[in-house]
């Protein structure tokens, strides 16, 4: 399950509607007025209807907070990494600037010529893997759009993103050539808006206008070439197991075994709840709003922790 800012708006309009239906079954006009007289009084078809909702608003909220709380340990691990990415690129030229100094007069200017290049080179790699950290590629856009600029745009916007993508920029690669579509190459204003845009591509699947679009990170020509490989032996363990799931994770082709769809528990639960007394559904109903609240709190307690670490 993949985590967005949308998912933590959606569950919060839904846990305010839940509490409003609660507050109005009990006929309470705040959560701390509930009391076990006004759930007693309640209807016991109207009062199974808001366990049933609690209870998936629960399940809801929990795996939203199992997501989130993947995604902030995903964040702090890249966070960390790169970190040590920059910290090698600064040591190297440090070590590049200590030894230029270090060259005499004796050397020859040539020598000093040539370490000079190798920061530059250095520096200029630095900033083109930045540009490029910006940068994402369409494959599947129409040679025939009359509007590359809108086409692109449009698209971004289907891509659903929570924060509305800032595109700066966008080309064609490749001279045309007839019966082949060439990629796009769209730039944006930051590194974080290429990301989002990449993470909702899977959007375009169920579009009618872009559902033969791709969209994919700026590889450089070795990612490329990984990549290819990396899809090849995906195909192959397709072919060879196909009674298992399989797809390509940070780099490497995994495979798990199918999941099964899971019965109905919401008609499960129902059927049950017609089963049970008014006493039992009143202790159901006090146990469940206190279970509630513990979830809530353990799993926000632990999504602050991690984002005082991050």
């Amino acid at each position: 399950m993949d985590f967005s800012l949308n998912q933590i708006y959606e569950l919060d309009s839904k846990c305010q509607k839940e509490l409003r239906s609660v507050l109005k079954l009990s006929k309470s006009s705040s959560l701390s007025c509930i009391s076990e007289e006004n759930i007693r009084k309640a209807d016991k078809e109207d009062l199974s209807n808001v366990i049933l909702s609690l209870v998936d608003v629960t399940e809801s909220r929990v795996n939203i907070l199992r997501s989130a709380a993947v995604s902030m340990e995903q964040l702090s691990s890249e966070k960390v990494i790169n970190q040590g990415k920059i910290i090698k690129l600064q040591n190297k030229l440090i070590q590049k600037q200590e030894t230029l100094s270090s060259v005499g007069t004796e050397s020859g200017s040539s020598n000093q010529q040539v370490m000079k290049n190798d920061i530059k080179s250095a520096i200029k790699s630095v900033v083109q893997e930045n540009e490029r950290q910006q940068e994402i590629m369409l494959f599947g856009v129409s040679e025939d759009t009359s509007d590359l600029g809108e086409t692109v745009k449009d698209i971004v916007r289907c891509v659903g993103a929570p924060a509305k993508p800032q595109v700066r920029d966008y080309c064609r690669i490749g001279v045309r050539v007839l019966g082949k579509i060439r990629p796009v190459k769209v730039t944006f204003s930051s590194n974080d808006d290429a990301k989002l845009t990449i993470q909702g591509g899977k959007n375009l699947k169920t579009s009618e206008k872009y559902g033969k679009v791709f969209i994919a990170p700026n590889r450089t020509p070795e990612e490329r070439l990984k990549r290819r490989q990396l899809v090849q032996l995906l195909r192959e363990k397709k072919t060879k197991e196909p009674e298992k799931q399989h797809f390509i994770y940070r780099d490497t082709v995994c495979s798990r075994d199918q999941v099964k769809k899971e019965q109905d528990h919401t008609n499960n639960a129902h059927s049950h709840s017609e089963q049970l007394s008014m006493s039992e559904l009143e202790n159901l109903t006090m146990n469940f709003s206190s279970r509630f609240e513990m979830i809530t709190e353990r799993h926000c307690s632990k999504l602050d922790q991690m984002g005082r670490r991050c």
